[in-house]
């Protein structure tokens, strides 16, 4: 913990930005991240790509990675006068077996020293140098670069350095900052040598940290009552203390408000945990709902959307919406029954972070072809905009709620073509697109479910083009050329259309931006009477559509 007042992320909860707390959020609700949005790479492998869900065998196969090297290994033997196949052997270490490589005994937990150093801004920077250095120390333990004997030894010595270092700050102490950081790095040294085993250190931690639980100071205070919290756990799964005293106690750390921090947040999850463990679910579910309110509004977005996360996965409600995105019988069309069920997580947990898990599980139930159900969930979502205090999680989450009404608003009305450009860049001749059914498929070289899709729509296009269906393939690619390759090496059965302005291509295309569309591929199928009859239409359904559409008058 460093002791550095400047506002600053947490160590164990980093601030994110508002896009990659969209990335977390979906990760921590289980949901597939799939399609291929504007910052996709150029490559992407077609068995790691697309929109529906892989199967729960397939994800096994891919996770697993290949069973053997074998195709990454030679199979005859290396040129014996190609030096570069030749084996290459192991330097000699430049230290004598049994003493400290010199590269451990340079680094920052092997050299720092206290000395007689003093003066409160000095002894200040010790002690957030003194935390690097027990930082690092961790980190190359768990690395296996010390041994065992190394890392108690050099662990103790930086402790009691910062001990040290605490307590002359203690006696310099001119004001509110100096004051709290003697007490926080003797809370930090205790902590740190009882966990290294001494016992001694262990009570006095407890003691302080009982003692500076009403300090004036609330960093301090709070940070003491984490502390208080993270021993009365230990002491409940030892069987010492009860349940109502770690709620009571929880209680109390989150009337701290706006001033918890994740350290707090830490302790906390660590009680609720705890109670589920040993199966006291009520109480562990009503003290996350108590947390959950307490962080809502938290400065830091990653800490309030980790707060969230830990009481959204204990509701039914939850799983029952995230459920939505695998439905496939007809009673999981219903939008009425989806907004019944989106209604009831929002009323059980009105939150904006609520709204921005909404707003996943939107993108995924629309491009799965049921964007009636996926509205029911936006619509739910924007009520909670304002709610939002972290402007750039407000923009986002108001940014993907206009993409997905923009894309929605193209049912039922024509589709505005006019500004695409064939690729000798003469303007598309609408007239031979009227009175038939249309597929307009937006796409690009990179994306691997569009070039998936592809089959399916030439099938479709060679079965019903001579009863009047036509396909219209507006390409989203940044760099010209790799349309041009790719064209050149495929033949493809339809024109190929961009955008006709060389400033505003790939996502950035005029149509394609004003009908929100962020990810690829985007499907429309335009009916006889010009208006668009269905989105996200993939697949097998692909020719089912073109059939009903053909079919009417």
């Amino acid at each position: 913990m460093s002791l550095d007042f400047k506002r600053s992320p947490s160590h164990t909860l980093q601030r994110q930005s508002a896009t990659a707390l969209l990335y977390l959020l979906a990760i921590a609700a289980g949901i597939p991240l799939t399609g291929c949005g504007p910052s996709e790479p150029k490559e992407i492998s077609a068995a790691t790509s697309g929109y529906q869900p892989v199967k729960e065998t397939e994800a096994k196969s891919l996770s697993a990675g290949p069973k053997s090297t074998e195709s990454a290994t030679p199979k005859s033997s290396p040129n014996p006068s190609d030096s570069t196949a030749l084996p290459t052997a192991p330097a000699v270490p430049s230290f004598q077996p049994g003493k400290l490589d010199p590269k451990i005994a340079s680094k920052l937990y092997m050299t720092l020293q206290l000395g007689e150093l003093n003066g409160a801004k000095p002894l200040m920077e010790f002690l957030n140098t003194s935390s690097r250095a027990v930082m690092e120390l961790l980190a190359d333990g768990r690395k296996k670069m010390l041994t065992n004997e190394v890392l108690l030894e050099q662990g103790m010595r930086l402790s009691r350095m910062k001990l040290e270092a605490s307590e002359r700050l203690e006696k310099l102490a001119a004001n509110e900052d100096e004051k709290a950081a003697s007490v926080l790095g003797k809370l930090e040294a205790f902590s740190q040598m009882a966990s290294f085993g001494d016992i001694a250190a262990s009570d006095s931690l407890r003691a302080l940290a009982s003692k500076e639980m009403e300090n004036a100071d609330k960093r301090v205070a709070q940070q003491a009552k984490s502390i208080v919290l993270s021993l009365l756990v230990n002491d409940y799964e030892s069987g010492s203390a009860k349940s109502n005293e770690l709620v009571a106690l929880a209680t109390t750390i989150l009337s701290g408000g706006k001033d918890l921090t994740a350290t707090n947040l830490n302790a906390l999850m660590q009680a609720v945990e705890s109670l589920t463990k040993r199966s006291e679910d009520d109480a562990a579910l009503q003290l996350a709902k108590k947390i959950e309110e307490g962080f809502r509004e938290n400065p830091e977005p990653q800490i309030a959307l980790s707060a969230w996360e830990m009481h959204a996965s204990r509701l039914k409600e939850t799983n029952e919406v995230g459920a939505l995105m695998q439905a496939d019988s007809k009673e999981d069309q219903d939008p009425v029954k989806a907004r019944a069920l989106v209604d009831a997580l929002m009323a059980k947990i009105p939150s904006p972070w609520t709204a921005f898990f909404l707003v996943q599980i939107a993108i995924k139930v629309e491009y799965s072809g049921r964007p009636l159900i996926a509205k029911e969930m936006i619509e739910v979502a924007q009520t909670q905009i304002e709610n939002l205090k972290d402007p750039d999680a407000k923009e986002e989450l108001e940014r993907n709620c206009k993409q997905f009404l923009s894309r929605f608003a193209v049912l039922n009305k024509p589709l505005n073509l006019s500004e695409l450009v064939d690729t000798a860049g003469k303007p598309i001749d609408l007239d031979q697109y009227k009175g038939k059914v249309v597929l307009v498929d937006f796409w690009a070289t990179w994306c691997g479910p569009c070039l998936q899709e592809i089959p399916n729509i030439e099938n479709a296009f060679l079965a019903h083009n001579k009863n009047g269906f036509e396909v219209i393939s507006v390409n989203l690619d940044e760099e010209r050329p790799a349309l041009d390759k790719f064209l050149a090496s495929k033949k493809v059965l339809w024109n190929t259309y961009v955008s006709s302005k060389p400033d505003a291509v790939g996502f950035d295309t005029p149509l394609a931006k004003d009908i929100g569309i962020s990810a690829i591929p985007f499907i429309a199928i335009i009916g006889k009477d010009g208006n668009v009859a269905g989105i996200h239409i993939r697949g097998r359904k692909i020719e089912d559509k073109i059939v009903e559409l053909l079919a009417k008058e």
